[in-house]
């Protein structure tokens, strides 16, 4: 079990071998939001833990593929809502801790055609379960009108029973994936 610790931004900086600038930027837009304190003002700082290294790797991950910054926010917002629907299926599942343990269930955040936004939980070999269904794009407009998401988008955000062919949906002519469990694995934290 990894140790709940507090890392400063110069901390998650190293860890992750990325330029506090552009974590300052993912902070300042709002994709990550430090779960132990947010800068407000001069002379305060950021601490973020464990699951908040999860995200800014997850976020950087996205960028790479030229994904824009409010998209990354509202899934990382999602994310968080999708850990618990699976605390109440795998009791004791927490982020990153939950990724990185021998026969941690493989995560898989996926957009299909529309976009829309799934995550996908199960075994390496076998099949997954698939969460979602969720319209980026009203998650995104809700997000930005500070509206509640939880009451205006993610109602019907669900367990969902999608035909399945081994890894793949059917039916999808566009597919983005990202597999979150290897990012997990990757995190440089201590035992």
């Amino acid at each position: 079990m990894i140790k709940k610790q507090e890392y400063s931004l110069a901390e998650v900086s190293r860890l992750l071998s990325e330029s506090q600038h552009r974590l300052i930027y993912l902070c300042e837009k709002g994709v990550v939001v430090p779960d132990f304190g947010n800068a407000s003002g001069r002379g305060s700082s950021r601490r973020f833990s464990a699951r908040n290294l999860l995200e800014f790797a997850i976020a950087l991950k996205f960028r790479e593929l030229m994904i824009p910054a409010a998209i990354i926010g509202a899934v990382l917002y999602v994310l968080r809502k999708f850990e618990t629907a699976v605390k109440k299926e795998m009791p004791g599942f927490s982020l990153p801790d939950g990724l990185r343990m021998k026969k941690s269930p493989v995560l898989r955040i996926v957009f299909l055609d529309g976009p829309k936004l799934y995550f996908q939980i199960g075994p390496h070999h076998g099949s997954s379960k698939t969460f979602g269904g969720l319209d980026l794009g009203q998650l995104v407009s809700s997000r930005q009108d500070n509206r509640e998401p939880v009451k205006d988008t993610l109602s019907g955000f669900a367990w969902t029973n999608l035909e399945a062919s081994g890894d793949k949906m059917l039916g999808e002519i566009a597919r983005l994936e990202v597999n979150v469990t290897r990012i997990a694995q990757n995190l440089p934290l201590s035992e």
